[in-house]
């Protein structure tokens, strides 16, 4: 016994015993007497649960059903509205004019404001969509803005290219022709701008604020007559709008589609004589 054995052994140390291999196919173990110590439970999981998102708080005010209600009577051909967080169009109309889209504030709009939108979307008489439209705006108007909003959205400045001008006078020219010879000159002249921005539209017509728009392409890239005829179409909107109908691809668009040798629908194929890139 060496020297640290015999002081350990003053303490009453004993050394502990030495750790058996654990081998299946040890022959000295005796079935039942070796028994592995029970599994530790695992510790519960400390990773508090993702909260769900919280439900969309229903808009104050009548449900959609009840909107339904008061403007199907002056406009059955809507089945069903739908509130939507859409400011920068709080009315428009979907599913092939079976389906109201309002923004959630008309959920409190008085009764007034939603007939006057049920005529705006329905209404034959110029005269009637014209009153009604004038009340939806008033409506409209007085709605805050929503929390975090930067206020109204200021027009966009349209940047006219030094050499835009030339393609512009080119635009006014036809634009004052077919305003004489189909219109009467009753159109107004509207600001006309290019842009290089459009991919898949050809032009664009505005209401606010009133203006239309060519693709810079058309003059730079497409055969004569091309931008031409994308300005007709145009105007025919502008006709629209100043008629106080509202912009479409309907079957008076169509019929003044044929007096002004328009395509009577919104996409059309252009002749390219330098395919440009995209």
């Amino acid at each position: 016994m060496s020297l640290l054995d015999e002081v350990l052994d003053l303490f009453g140390w004993v050394p502990p015993p030495r750790p058996r291999p654990k081998s299946s196919r040890d022959p000295k173990r005796t079935p039942g007497t070796d028994a592995p110590p029970a599994p530790r439970p695992e510790p519960a999981a400390t990773r508090e649960p993702v909260p769900a998102p919280p439900a969309r708080a229903r808009p104050l005010g009548r449900t959609e059903a009840e909107t339904l209600a008061v403007v199907a009577p002056i406009a059955p051909h809507f089945r069903r509205v739908v509130y939507t967080r859409n400011r920068r169009i709080m009315a428009s109309v979907a599913e092939r004019g079976r389906a109201l889209r309002l923004n959630e504030a008309f959920a409190s709009a008085p009764r007034d404001v939603l007939v006057a939108v049920a005529r705006l979307f329905s209404a034959r008489d110029a005269r009637t969509r014209a009153r009604a439209r004038g009340v939806v705006r008033a409506f409209i108007a007085q709605i805050p803005p929503a929390k975090g909003s930067a206020g109204p959205r200021r027009p966009r400045r349209r940047q006219v290219l030094p050499g835009d001008e030339k393609h512009l006078e080119r635009l006014r020219e036809e634009f004052r022709r077919v305003n004489a010879a189909h219109f009467g000159g009753a159109l107004p002249e509207v600001p006309l701008f290019l842009s290089g921005q459009m991919r898949r539209r050809n032009g664009h017509f505005s209401s606010h604020p009133v203006e239309i728009v060519i693709s810079r392409r058309l003059l730079t890239h497409a055969h004569p007559g091309e931008a031409e005829h994308t300005l007709r179409h145009e105007m025919i909107h502008l006709w629209q709008h100043a008629e106080g109908k509202k912009p479409d691809h309907g079957a008076e668009f169509r019929a003044w589609a044929r007096r002004l040798d328009v395509h009577p629908r919104a996409t059309r194929a252009v002749g390219w004589k330098n395919q440009p890139r995209r």
